[in-house]
């Protein structure tokens, strides 16, 4: 079972085209956006259950008066890395983010929040010693956990030879890689960020085609983990918009 708690996670996942909701809205309280919730779970056919603050306190600490509560995640939150690339055009661009054991369910919301914004096409994140995709995650995205395909794989440094089979070049992000602004970046490119405070592990940097860095002033060490995924995410949109209709 899966609950989800914060006004925006709740009301993107509810209006997202994603199928397979099968859950309930616990709720207790009243006021517009809560209303507005229940009009968009009665649209897409969710129950509704009231529920004591006790009850709901004791379930979801941190909710705000409405919880989503889904029997499980649907199968369109869960990013498939194969069916990925079966489906991938030749020769079409793409940009996948690869997520190496980040465990701040913070600095996961915020890169997912910024994979939305700059249509990252695929995140992957290991599935051991990982911050779980939990409603920390999605709060922290803004809701965008509803948008972004996110594949939860048991080998990151695997899947980076996968898809480097379909013609993915990979960067790991490092203080002392190449300037991203002058660096080439392939149209399929795979943008790697590692832990909080290790970085990239050794293995997958390895196994990746080369390291960017950001040029930076100032005085303190570095940028977080999830300001310099978005900045390098922009440069990656800047240089190849995308096909959006």
């Amino acid at each position: 079972m899966r609950r989800l708690t914060g006004f925006h996670a709740v009301e993107e996942l509810l209006k997202s085209e994603r199928s397979g909701l099968e859950g309930r809205i616990l709720v207790t309280g009243d006021g517009p956006r809560i209303r507005s919730i229940l009009g968009l779970a009665e649209k897409r056919g969710i129950a509704v259950s009231r529920r004591s603050r006790e009850e709901l306190d004791r379930l979801a600490p941190d909710n705000r008066g409405i919880v989503l509560e889904l029997d499980q995640a649907p199968a369109e939150l869960e990013g498939d890395l194969e069916g990925f690339l079966a489906s991938l055009d030749a020769e079409a661009p793409a940009l996948v983010v690869v997520l190496d054991h980040l465990e701040d369910p913070q600095n996961v919301g915020a890169i997912l929040r910024s994979a939305d914004i700059f249509a990252a096409d695929l995140v992957l994140v290991p599935r051991r010693r990982s911050a779980p995709l939990s409603s920390a995650v999605s709060r922290a995205s803004a809701g965008a956990l509803a948008y972004v395909p996110v594949a939860t794989v048991p080998n990151l440094a695997a899947s980076l030879k996968r898809l480097a089979a379909f013609g993915f070049w990979s960067y790991a992000a490092d203080m002392g890689g190449s300037d991203i602004t002058g660096a080439d970046i392939p149209a399929r490119s795979v943008l790697v960020f590692g832990n909080e405070g290790s970085g990239v592990s050794r293995l997958l940097r390895e196994e990746c085609d080369g390291t960017l860095s950001i040029r930076q002033a100032g005085h303190v060490d570095s940028l977080n983990v999830s300001a310099a995924a978005a900045i390098m995410m922009y440069e990656y949109r800047r240089r190849h918009p995308g096909t959006e209709e």
